[in-house]
Order: structure tokens, then C-alpha cells, then sequence
């Protein structure tokens, strides 16, 4: 009987164990003494016996418990899956899985099984199968041989009374193990979609059987060709080769649609397994440049060059970036670069600029750096310097056909594929472990350096011979898009720009496997703007500036794969632009919360260019209204003509993001900045903490009055700089209440009530548990010439709490004299403020 299905991708198969009679091994069901067990957890009555009480606490996420199991006798790359109850007292759950260190599973890094967010249970008993074959991806610089530790992980609780139980924790083998990858790409015979399998089944028990398979489901368009059944002696693994295939007669969907087919495996005694072979429907063969921009986009391209002067200025400045590398000697660094974040002052915070290759200097205090890594930081502007000079090379050699852009553009390439493979790989520490990359010292880097690289290269295709091609090919481009290819392993901004680089080789290269992964894989574009995009239109990450850092990311692929007739262009991918004007304040940012600069919706012109020529809004039209079309994007992508628009913004609610928008009309001769953005603004930030990316700061805000910032929220700095966990990342950087000198801990709080309209705007929220024991309510209503603020806190305890408030100007007061303090009234956070007063 075929009971439950578990996916997990492998190189184009994928591996489901659903077996009739598997053996097992115990590790623990908690009816006898507790052994192996971290700190922290407890043996509890419950559910007709005995579990694990386990309650999360910390100052720090992700959250964690291990059980050291070297004495139950498992070695855990010989089981299939491993097994456990779970039963989560609370209301929601960030991250739910485990991480397993047990040389050779996962070369003895810690091997990641996360459970997947929509079938994490809770508030009941559940069963977690955790098929062990693959991981779903390996964490860690350095190699375990002789750990054996199960890690049960969490990113955070809410709500409820925040434990979780676990029982009868094991491990299962099944009889027959079924495991395989693709044997080679999809290749097109006779007209056909054809692609190969080679599947083996492994015999696990001391008799022999037979194995058949049979096809269970299989897309309407495929077709799928199995092998006779075959006899397999006790112990032994027998080869099944799979072909599937598209006929030449079926109707054509889109490229790169994925057909996918469940294989059946059968034995005697009637055990089953279940494998998915998955493959791409082929891409038209690449006709270059097709990445950037399509062969047939030139000829109106350079027609629009001679019809607007803002397009003729867009133009000149690319022939003005690409000419002065012409004539120039290329030298490439002798090593690759190092993380950008470094490049700042740890006296002051401030940004470093470069003297000389070896001499650096702090912009604010004037400090003094060298040596590593800042002159690693400087090779890095090196490289990503060589990868634009490529691009835009590579593009003034498609508008114009002069050899001497190809030539350079070949000299660069041909040169990094000479270099790439033997530059030393390091991460940001400087290792080679988990990170590590050959030119930047992290995956998001080396992808962002590989999209100008492939850009380029994609320019001067035709221009190159065969074999030039080829070792670029084999020599940088590949090796360098499966690099980063094995770190898009998450919803997140990161995994974006790894999609694209990829993806753009996949495209360029012909290479379905690649391009289709990037483009539909679990963590492919698509997916990406499905789960990572919330309902407002903003990015899950709560960060407007990781909002539009995720947007640039995008772009670069959904542009290349409508070339090859992909449709990336979804209502869900319109509503990231559309969010952030909603949002706006007077001036056009947008508040600056979490590990965000303030970032201007108004400012962002260029990257509104494309989704002006896609879709009609009046919130794009605002953007795209008051920006200078004198770049490269309103060139290649933008319409001959954009109409403004003047988009009368109120207040407003967005509960996906947890924000509150309060607006009302200053009066008087108050001009507004954006037409149609009052210029009294508060920006309440009530919502989900945003991952990785959040800072404990609910109830926090932002407050413009009459058009100018009054009251500002911290922002991010730099994430190599002491003061980025210090100072920013605490609740005393941000407007909302303080509770016995701590930070909050992650929470989301709750809108209780709301009341708008023309003359002023009322929003009552709660910060939720993020001060367990203590309820934090804010109130604020704004009119046209006052900010009300009424904060309430209670609880059953006495604290102190401090009103955090960072304004702009300066302090008046009508109570005593402010006098100075020796010393910060308290530790940790408070002590990164100076000029302490008090009255």
C-alpha cells in the first residue's frame, strides 16, 4: 500500500520511500531514564505516556536542542528516514526541522532537514518522516567525523505557551531503496523532448526479489518507457534505466515547462517505492544577444537613440563607460576579493574610501585602514569593475558590430577563465568552508559579478569562435553557476540574485536544467514572488531596502526569459512595485525599518522602467513621472512615452506588513513634495519581525510632519561593524518603549482598532509577546498640527520602562534643568549614546 509521500529533489529525480513493512530503530520514546539530551528539557506525562517537554528560550534565534545518539547503535547514513512526534504549544512557528551530524551523512557537516512551513502542524500531535537522502542542504565550514548529534530546530515561537513536545523519536530502513539521478540532458530526437534516467533499486534484505516498475501518474503531454522486471539477489543493486519523453505531436507549452512522471517500484513481498523523474520542456535555441536584449530589439533601439534626447544621453554614457576601457591594459587581481560590509570604520561607523590599493580612509572621522580585509574589499571593486566593463562592452558591441568592444570583451572573459578555477576559494572569514566562492568571498557576491560576466558574454557570442566559447564555458561560466547554483536553497533575497546568475547562464548556453531550476525550481523565480512577495506587495524580509535589493534581482532574469517566450510578468510581481508608493512619506522614502537604509520609492526610476512597459498604475506612473529617463534601463526596456500621474495617497492599513499609515493635510501654504502625498506621515510598525532581517522594535516609528522627517527610526548600518548588533539591532535604537534596559524578543503584535478619515487619523496596536509578562499598547492619532501619543504599559510585575524617542532637532523641556550624567543609565545598548542627561 502506497501510505505517504515524501519529495526530495535529485538532479532531476526525486525520491519517494513509501514502504509496507520497514524495520526500525528507537532512539527514544522517553519511557525510561533521559540520556543524551541537552540542557533546557524535561520528561513530561502526556498523550497516554511520556514525551519531551522542551520550552525555547534565548536571546538569540534560531533556537535549539540536541541528542547525542553515539550509544543507540545507529549509524545514520544506512537508515532512510528518520522519524519523530511533534506537538507545538503555541500559535505560529518560524523554521521547524532538524540538523543531523553523523559522518558520512552529509560529509559530516551538519545535514539540514527543514519541514516545510504550509505542513508544520500545530497544536496537535503530528508525525515528522524526514527522508535522510539527500539533505536538503549542508550547513557548516568543517567536518564532523566523529559526532553523533541530532539537532532539533526552531526559528522562533508566538503566542500560546510557547514549548513544543517530542516522542518516539527513530529511525527507518526500507526493503527495497530506490535512488537515482538524470543521466544526461534533455535532448530533442526526431523532434522529440527526450530525457534518461538511470535509477537503481537496492535489494535490503537476505533474499532475493523481483522488482517491477509501473507508472503511477504522468503529465498529459509525456510519455514514459520503463524496463522489464528484474530479479535482484540479496544485497545487490540493479541498474533500471527510465526514459521520458515529450512526443514531436504534442501540443507545445511553454519552455521550460516542467513534466514530471511517479514511478512506481514494486517487490514481491509488495513493498513499495515511489520515485518522480522530472524533466524541462527545451528551450529554442539561443539566437544572440538574448539576455539583455533580443537581436530583433536593436534596430529600434538605436531608431529611439535618434528620436529622444533622453535616450541619445543614455546611450552616450554607456559608449562613455564602455570606450575608456578600450584602450586600457586589463590587469586582473592575483586573488579574489573579500565582503563589502568590512569597508567601514569601527571607530565611528562611517564608510571607508580607498587612498590607494593599500591605504584607506574613514569619509567621517578620517581614520586610517590597510592590510586585510579592507585591501581584499578594494579587489572586490576590482572584479566587480572588470564584470561591468564586460556588460557594457558586450552591449555597445551589439549596437554597433566594431570589433574592438568584442576584443576586450574576449579579453576579459578568456582572461578570468584562465584565472577563475585557481583563485583560491574563501568566505568571508577568509576559509574555505561553507561560502567559500573564487572570486567574491560569498555565493550573493560571485553571483552578482557572474550576471555582468554572462551579460557580456551573451553580447559577443557571435563574435567568439567555438573553442573561445567552450572554455569560457568549462572554465568560469559553469563552474561558477553550479557554485552558486548550490546556495539558492531558501525564499529569500539572496537565493534571487543566485537564481538570476544561473539562470542567465542556463539561458544563454541553451542549458534547460539550469535555466529551468532557476526559473521553476523549489526555490526559482517563480516560487520566489509566490511565497517571498506578501499580500501589501512588499518583500516578506520587512526591509524596504532588501524590497527593492530583491526587485534588482528579478529583473535581470524575467527580462532574458521573455525572450525565450517565458511570462514572468504576474499580478504578484507588479504589486512589488505598486507597494512601496503606497507606503511612501511626503518626500518619497520609506520608513527605515529593520537592516534598511531609507530607501525612496521616488528614487527608483531606472528599475521602473521595465514594469512601466508591462503594466499600467497609476502608483508606477508617480514613479516614472518625476524620473530622468537618462539611463540605461528607460533605453533598453522603457516605452518611447510615459504619462505621470498624480496618485492621492491616504491613510491606510497594511496588515500583510504589519504597518500603519497615518496621513493628514498640514494646511496652510504647505506645497507638497509628491503631488498628492499629504505631508503630515506616521509610519506605526506593528507587524512580523521580517526573518533574519528584523529588529525588536514593535510599536516603533516614523513621523514627518509638514514634509520633513521629525522622527527617525535607526535604520541598518553596515553588518561588519560592531554598532550593527550593538546599537541598531537593539530596542533602544527605535521609538517604542524599553522594558528593564532589554531588547524585545522576536514578536508580531496586533492592529486593535483604527479610524480615518480627512481631518485625522486614529491607530491603536499591541507590541504582542515581545516583552513576555508585559502588554505594550500604543495609540497615535495624528491631526493637522499635533502627534497624540499614548503608550500604555501593564503587567503584573514592576519594571522600568524607558520611552525611546530620536528626534530630529533639538530637546525644549518646561520640566528642571537637564543635568549631566557620569555614565549611561545602563548597559549594553545604552552605552553606544552619549551626552547622557536627565531631570
Amino acid at each position: 500500500m502506497l501510505k505517504h509521500t515524501t519529495v526530495i529533489l535529485i538532479a532531476g529525480i526525486v525520491a519517494l520511500p513509501v514502504f509496507a513493512a520497514p524495520k526500525t530503530v528507537l532512539l527514544d520514546d522517553f519511557e525510561g531514564e533521559l540520556t543524551g539530551w541537552s540542557a533546557g528539557v524535561e520528561v513530561v506525562a502526556a498523550d497516554a505516556g511520556h514525551c519531551l517537554h522542551w520550552t525555547p528560550v534565548g536571546d538569540t534565534t534560531p533556537l535549539s536542542i540536541s541528542l547525542n545518539f553515539a550509544d543507540r547503535g545507529v549509524e545514520m547514513d544506512e537508515w532512510d528516514r528518520l522519524e519523530f512526534r511533534y506537538k507545538i504549544l503555541a500559535d505560529s512557528i518560524n523554521w521547524w526541522g532538524v540538523k543531523i551530524v553523523d559522518a558520512p551523512l552529509g560529509g559530516g557537516l551538519q545535514a539540514t532537514y527543514p519541514i516545510p512551513q504550509d505542513e508544520i502542524v500545530i497544536g496537535e500531535w503530528a508525525t515528522a518522516r524526514i527522508t535522510l537522502h539527500p539533505p536538503m542542504y549542508k550547513w557548516g565550514d568543517t567536518p564532523n567525523a566523529t559526532a553523533q548529534t541530532i539537532i532539533f530546530r526552531l526559528g522562533s515561537l508566538t503566542g500560546g505557551e510557547g514549548a513544543i513536545l517530542l516522542d518516539d523519536i527513530r529511525v527507518v530502513r526500507e526493503a527495497l531503496r530506490l535512488t537515482g539521478e538524470a543521466a544526461g540532458p534533455t535532448e530533442i530526437i526526431d523532434g522529440s523532448a527526450r530525457r534518461s534516467f538511470a535509477l537503481t533499486a537496492t535489494n535490503r534484505t537476505e533474499a532475493a526479489m523481483t522488482v517491477t516498475l509501473r507508472v503511477e501518474t504522468v503529465d498529459a503531454l509525456a510519455q514514459v518507457q520503463l524496463p522489464e522486471p528484474v530479479r535482484i539477489e540479496a544485497g545487490a543493486t540493479q541498474a533500471l534505466p527510465v526514459t521520458m519523453l515529450v512526443p514531436a505531436t504534442a501540443p507545445r507549452s511553454e519552455p521550460l515547462t516542467p513534466m514530471t512522471a511517479v514511478i512506481l517500484a514494486a517487490n514481491d513481498a509488495g513493498d513499495e517505492v515511489a520515485a518522480s523523474i522530472e524533466m524541462s520542456l527545451p528551450l529554442p535555441a539561443p539566437e544572440h544577444p538574448c539576455l539583455m536584449v533580443a537581436v530583433d530589439d536593436i534596430p529600434r533601439l538605436k531608431e529611439r537613440v535618434e528620436r529622444f534626447e533622453w535616450a541619445k544621453q543614455a546611450y552616450a554614457a554607456l559608449q562613455r563607460s564602455a570606450d575608456k576601457w578600450v584602450d586600457k591594459d586589463i590587469e586582473f587581481p592575483d586573488r579574489g576579493g573579500q565582503w563589502y560590509h568590512w569597508f567601514t570604520c569601527s571607530k565611528c561607523g562611517g564608510r571607508l574610501r580607498s587612498l590607494s590599493p593599500t591605504e584607506h580612509e574613514c569619509v567621517s572621522c578620517g581614520e586610517k585602514y590597510s592590510g586585510y580585509p579592507y585591501d581584499d574589499v578594494y579587489i572586490m571593486g576590482l572584479h566587480s569593475g572588470l564584470a561591468r566593463a564586460a556588460r557594457d562592452l558586450g552591449l555597445m558591441y551589439a549596437f554597433t558590430g566594431e570589433d574592438q568592444y568584442a576584443d576586450k570583451v574576449r579579453e576579459i572573459l578568456l582572461g578570468y577563465a584562465e584565472r577563475y578555477l585557481d583563485y583560491p576559494m574563501h568566505n568571508t572569514r577568509g576559509e574555505e568552508g561553507r561560502g567559500a566562492c573564487h572570486v567574491a568571498a560569498q555565493p550573493l557576491s560571485e553571483a552578482v559579478w557572474l550576471i555582468s560576466i554572462v551579460q557580456g558574454f551573451d553580447c559577443v557570442y557571435d563574435a567568439l569562435s567555438e573553442n573561445e566559447r567552450q572554455t569560457i564555458a568549462d572554465d568560469m561560466l559553469l563552474p561558477a553557476a553550479e557554485l552558486v547554483r548550490g546556495y539558492a536553497r531558501s525564499i529569500h533575497n539572496i537565493p534571487c540574485w543566485e537564481n538570476a546568475a544561473y539562470g542567465l547562464v542556463g539561458l544563454t548556453l541553451g542549458n534547460p536544467d539550469l535555466a529551468g531550476a532557476a526559473i521553476n525550481g523549489q526555490f526559482g523565480f517563480r516560487n520566489q514572488i509566490a511565497e517571498g512577495v506578501t499580500d501589501d506587495g512588499s518583500w516578506y524580509e520587512a526591509a524596504w531596502g532588501y524590497h527593492y535589493y530583491t526587485l534588482m534581482a528579478l529583473e535581470p532574469l524575467a527580462t532574458a526569459a521573455e525572450h525565450f517566450g517565458i511570462d514572468l510578468y504576474t499580478d504578484r510581481y507588479r504589486s512589488m512595485f505598486v507597494g512601496p508608493v503606497r507606503m511612501m512619506s511626503p518626500n518619497g522614502k520609506l520608513p527605515a525599518f529593520n537592516d534598511s537604509s531609507r530607501a525612496s520609492a521616488m528614487g527608483r526610476g531606472a528599475l521602473y522602467e521595465n514594469a512601466g512597459r508591462h503594466w499600467q498604475a497609476p502608483e508606477i506612473g508617480v514613479v516614472l513621472g518625476a524620473s530622468s529617463r537618462a539611463n540605461l534601463q528607460a533605453l533598453l526596456y522603457g516605452a518611447d512615452e510615459v504619462e505621470g500621474a498624480d496618485e492621492q495617497l491616504a491613510s491606510a492599513i497594511f496588515p500583510a506588513s504589519g504597518v500603519a499609515v497615518l496621513r493628514t493635510d498640514p494646511g496652510g501654504d504647505f506645497a507638497a513634495q509628491v503631488p498628492g502625498v499629504p505631508g503630515n506621515y506616521v509610519a506605526l510598525d506593528y507587524g512580523p519581525h521580517g526573518s533574519g532581517h528584523g529588529h525588536p522594535d514593535k510599536l516603533g516609528f516614523e513621523f514627518y510632519a509638514r514634509g520633513q522627517l521629525v522622527a527617525t527610526d535607526a535604520g541598518s548600518i553596515s553588518y561588519g561593524n560592531p554598532a550593527h548588533r550593538g546599537w541598531y539591532k537593539q530596542t533602544l535604537a527605535h521609538n517604542t518603549v524599553v522594558v528593564d534596559g532589554q531588547s524585545q524578543q522576536r514578536a508580531t503584535g496586533n492592529l486593535l482598532a483604527r479610524a480615518f478619515d480627512d481631518r485625522a487619523s486614529l491607530v491603536v496596536a499591541d507590541a504582542g509577546d515581545a516583552y513576555p509578562g508585559v502588554r505594550l499598547v500604543r495609540a497615535m492619532a495624528l491631526l493637522p498640527d499635533m502627534l497624540l501619543d499614548v503608550t500604555l504599559a501593564t503587567s503584573d510585575e514592576e519594571h522600568q520602562y524607558d520611552w525611546a524617542y530620536h528626534s530630529r532637532g533639538e530637546l525644549t523641556m518646561t520640566v528642571p534643568t537637564l543635568t549631566a550624567l557620569d555614565e549611561a543609565p545602563g548597559d549594553g545598548a545604552y552605552e553606544w549614546a552619549e551626552n547622557w542627561r536627565a531631570a
